[in-house]
């Protein structure tokens, strides 16, 4: 193996002096890409989200109206938007009990982003939101106190996915693959 030994470091010093003015800029630079901004830390992650109760979570939970779950994120609609959609089956219990739609697959048209630096979804007209607590690889944690699902001809939705309206439930969905969201 060959040592090689500089001894006249002049010419690379020089070039060095001239440009030392640009290494706090490039390591700002190199940092600001490579740290996330608030905004780009929260957003909703795209992706397919799934969870069907079991009858005994159920059981436990006598006001929970949600027997399964199912939510997409899909792609960037605008600079700060994604698309989704929500997808509930209800539970023939809680405010839910009874209701023509119980065992119905009830949609809701979703618009997700970051609002207050809190990554949420929100439904048009006013039909409430969910706002993203927890998200990972194994999925994500999620709470509303207010979301209409089951789309009608008006705004809004036939069924509140709140167990009681305007208090906070959360939903923990597992990831599933995007296929499982086909159809949605």
């Amino acid at each position: 193996m060959r040592n090689t030994t500089f001894t006249d470091v002049s010419a690379v010093h020089g070039l060095c002096m001239r440009c030392a003015w640009a290494v706090p800029l490039l390591f700002g630079m190199v940092f600001a890409l490579l740290t996330p901004t608030p905004a780009q830390a929260q957003q909703v992650s795209p992706g397919c989200y799934q969870r069907t109760y079991t009858d005994a979570h159920l059981r436990s939970h006598p006001d929970q109206v949600v027997r399964s779950v199912r939510l997409w994120v899909g792609q960037w609609m605008t600079e700060v938007a994604r698309e989704g959609m929500i997808e509930v089956v209800p539970a023939n219990q809680g405010h839910a009990r009874g209701e023509p739609w119980v065992g119905a697959r009830l949609q809701q048209f979703l618009i997700c982003g970051n609002e207050a630096n809190s990554p949420r979804c929100q439904a048009e007209c006013g039909a409430g939101s969910l706002e993203v607590r927890e998200q990972g690889a194994s999925g994500m944690l999620f709470r509303t106190r207010d979301l209409l699902v089951g789309t009608t001809g008006e705004c809004g939705g036939v069924m509140d996915m709140a167990e009681i309206p305007g208090q906070w439930v959360s939903y923990r969905l597992n990831r599933v693959p995007d296929s499982a969201c086909y159809g949605m």
